[in-house]
């Protein structure tokens, strides 16, 4: 919904794909796109942003998915985030 994309890898302790505890960014495949330590600062920002936005509408709207979708759905913090 913010053109932010990861990998649904598990990490170590996770309870499930659906609801991780965290995402790992590769970041060998990111030096190999010529990505710099600036750019992984930016990334982190996305990602912190991001998180900070589906923690609040969690909290607002609920955990389970169908009530978690309808919370992001046409939400504007997200929408500036994709911007």
């Amino acid at each position: 919904m913010c053109h932010i994309t990861v990998n649904k890898i598990a990490i170590f302790d996770d309870n499930g794909t659906l609801v991780p505890g965290g995402v790992r960014i590769g970041t060998p495949a990111m030096t190999s796109r010529g990505c710099l330590e600036s750019d992984f600062e930016t990334m982190a920002n996305f990602l912190c942003r991001a998180a900070q936005i589906t923690s609040s509408v969690q909290r607002e709207h609920g955990k389970m998915v169908k009530c978690f979708l309808k919370g992001v759905e046409n939400n504007k913090d997200i929408i500036d985030l994709g911007g």
